[in-house]
């Protein structure tokens, strides 16, 4: 924190950063732990680093007996280790929604691995809407 700032003071480029921000809509990722207290914590860590690096993400802890019914509003569902082994069951569920597998069970890497995924799911999609 000390002297470092994310986000620049509004200047007159508030404007131009306020009609970017309208035109990229915010996605929301599902993260899926199998224990409800897992998945708190592993979306409270995802959503500090996504507010970090300024990503347009809203990221949402949920159990997978919640998924089918969200499936409308999700962009991305990312399984923790505890859930990984029914990766099968949760795609053809999903249908269009992309499902992924955070790889660590533990919880600071696995977020780290989410972001640097948000991160680049934002990019393919700027590219190929921008």
């Amino acid at each position: 924190h000390g002297d470092h700032t994310w986000f620049p003071r509004l200047s007159h480029r508030s404007t131009r950063t306020a009609d970017r921000k309208e035109a990229i809509m915010t996605r929301t990722v599902a993260i899926v732990c199998g224990a409800g207290v897992s998945s708190t914590f592993l979306a409270r860590a995802v959503r500090d680093l996504v507010r970090e690096r300024g990503l347009d993400w809203t990221v949402e802890a949920l159990a997978e007996d919640q998924l089918v019914d969200r499936a409308s509003s999700l962009d991305l569902v990312l399984l923790g280790q505890h859930v990984a082994a029914r990766l099968d069951l949760v795609r053809s569920a999903m249908g269009e929604v992309p499902v992924g597998v955070l790889a660590h069970a533990d919880h600071l890497t696995a977020a780290r691995d989410a972001v640097a995924l948000l991160s680049s799911t934002t990019e393919r999609e700027g590219l190929s809407h921008g």
